[in-house]
């Protein structure tokens, strides 16, 4: 973690009761029996708890210490007493793939009773990271990440399906089809970034199931400019060829409202970070270039970007953001959010 994000950024890993408030995960490796007790004790649940594997040399490699098997015997004591856990595995080509992760997933769906979901995730690279083992997930870990997944559902049917879910970087790194929303149960790590991308077009496909035709337009010359992440790219164009086939047009329209979509590259993580919630106040004030944008009707920046409190990872606040133009419209990260908010843009109340 660079220097200079919020301080809160900074808590420690195993602080449970954020893990039940903000849906933190965390390892168990630093509690003590009495905390799992307190625990316990107070029903807090569900919790969310980092596994990664569950072969004690492979965990040995992930946590760096002898005695990180503690936190198994925690998770079990936590799963007998009931409580209902989320669990994360983040990926790690090389570490804890192909076989360790078929194994750690099939351990914890047949060991466990009271575990809710499995998200997986892949590890995280930043321009920071100094552990040379870590490696990106590419096309090819991603692809066969999914494969996996697929197999196991094959044999294990519900089992499997119905609990493990894989993170939508997964899908966008492998160009695979994003899985349909049906398929995500509960949505139980949406947080985590898993099923984000599908319930976002489902709200557009939603939408337009109910739309009866276009309003009148307020401006026949309405431009819109979409400010996202590399992976966000991939969603938000669905979303408006989406919107295009609905009025019959190829091009990226939505009636007589035009969009552009401007990538934003994550230059202060760097590495392998391209979701949007990862975005930082410095990438967009510094890559936005005012005299390119000023001219369009809206230009749209997901509210994502900011915490509860209203910031960013590196501590900006939205009025800092709308300070670059008086057209910057900050929108929520939902479907619903994005077609209602170009809908008031681009077209009176009138139908």
């Amino acid at each position: 973690m660079p220097p200079g994000l919020r301080p809160s950024l900074y808590l420690k890993d195993d602080d449970y009761l954020q893990s039940f408030l903000y849906g933190n995960f965390i390892t168990l490796t630093n509690l003590a029996e009495k905390d799992i007790n307190k625990i316990i004790s107070h029903m807090i649940e569900p919790l969310n708890i980092s596994v990664h594997s569950l072969d004690p040399q492979i965990r040995k490699k992930i946590f760096g210490r002898d005695d990180n098997l503690i936190s198994l015997k925690h998770l079990k004591t936590l799963d007998e007493a009931g409580l209902h856990i989320n669990v994360q595995i983040v990926f790690m080509p090389g570490i804890n793939d192909g076989k360790d992760l078929k194994d750690t997933i099939l351990g914890l769906v047949s060991g466990y009773r009271n575990i809710r979901s499995i998200g997986v995730v892949p590890v995280g690279m930043t321009r920071f990271n100094q552990n040379r083992e870590l490696i990106s997930t590419d096309k090819n870990n991603a692809g066969q990440v999914i494969s996996i997944l697929d197999e196991l559902i094959l044999s294990h049917g519900k089992a499997v399906s119905g609990k493990v879910f894989l993170s939508d970087e997964f899908y966008l790194i492998s160009g695979k089809e994003i899985p349909p929303f049906e398929s995500y149960k509960d949505f139980l790590q949406i947080n985590n970034g898993i099923g984000k991308s599908a319930d976002f077009l489902n709200d557009i496909n939603n939408y337009l199931k109910k739309k009866k035709g276009l309003r009148k337009s307020r401006d026949p010359d309405t431009k819109i400019l979409i400010i996202t992440s590399e992976y966000g790219f991939i969603i938000i164009r669905e979303a408006i060829k989406m919107l295009s086939s609905f009025y019959g047009d190829n091009a990226l329209r939505y009636g007589s409202v035009s969009f552009d979509i401007m990538t934003i590259n994550n230059d202060f993580f760097g590495g392998n970070v391209k979701v949007t919630g990862l975005l930082t106040g410095s990438d967009l004030l510094n890559n936005i270039d005012r005299e390119k944008v000023k001219d369009y009707t809206s230009v749209l920046i997901p509210d994502s970007i900011f915490n509860d409190d209203g910031l960013t990872l590196d501590g900006y606040c939205r009025e800092d953001i709308r300070s670059l133009l008086d057209n910057i419209c900050i929108i929520g990260e939902d479907g619903n959010s994005f077609i209602n908010t170009i809908d008031e843009i681009a077209f009176t109340q009138e139908n």
